[in-house]
């Protein structure tokens, strides 16, 4: 079983019964962190001092308040950990349930619980798979990841919709592409990517969209 575990957790109620909850299992240390910067840093510090976490489980979203955070969620947290320090293990706990963004974040985690009814059980069961070397998604979250119409975008895609939600016009973004070397860069084929996409998700403006996709939580 794992030995020391930091939970990367924002709400005081569910860091309790986490930490009794992984205790009770037999982990002998829990470590909690209320923010990502500081769980980044906690992981940082114990690599350094060669005493690592052996597990990290990570909520995807973080309230904000008066501090200035480089790392603002779960997600980022996860992907940046993954390249800097990819031994250490990681179980996404948490409440969403979006297939799009799900697909994208088990790529690169170890597993994924959705919080619910049978969330500790599930967790649990996640627990024991990725210390095993396997991966997990709890059965909720396989069974959505399973429907055929889950959408699914490239990192072009998502470019494009990340920079028209912030205000780009279609010329701006052809110029950031062609500063960046990102292809195909031109005008033309950007247009030709939103008529696609408009279609796939039966949209008929791009503001309707880029709120499709926000809501979605694709972006």
């Amino acid at each position: 079983m794992f030995k020391k575990v930091l939970v990367a957790e924002d709400i005081d109620a569910v860091n309790s019964a986490l930490k009794k909850f992984l205790l009770g299992i037999g982990i002998q240390e829990v470590v909690h962190a209320s923010y990502c910067d500081e769980a980044y840093l906690k992981c940082k510090k114990a690599h350094l001092e060669q005493s690592p976490f052996d597990l990290l489980i990570c909520d995807l979203s973080f309230r904000q308040d008066h501090r200035d955070e480089t790392i603002r969620s779960g997600e980022e947290l996860a992907l940046i950990l993954k390249k800097e320090i990819p031994e250490t293990k990681i179980i996404i706990h948490s409440i969403e349930d979006q297939p799009g963004r799900v697909k994208k974040i088990i790529s690169y985690v170890d597993g994924y619980v959705c919080k619910g009814r049978n969330g500790m059980n599930h967790l649990e069961q996640a627990i024991n798979h990725v210390y095993q070397g396997k991966t997990y998604i709890s059965p909720d979250i396989e069974q959505t990841l399973q429907q055929k119409n889950v959408k699914e975008l490239s990192d072009y895609d998502l470019s494009i919709l990340k920079h028209l939600s912030q205000g780009y016009t279609q010329d701006q973004i052809s110029s950031r592409f062609r500063e960046q070397g990102l292809a195909p860069f031109s005008k033309s084929s950007i247009e030709k990517k939103l008529k696609d996409l408009r279609e796939e998700f039966g949209a008929n403006t791009n503001p309707q969209l880029i709120s499709i996709v926000i809501t979605l939580q694709l972006i």
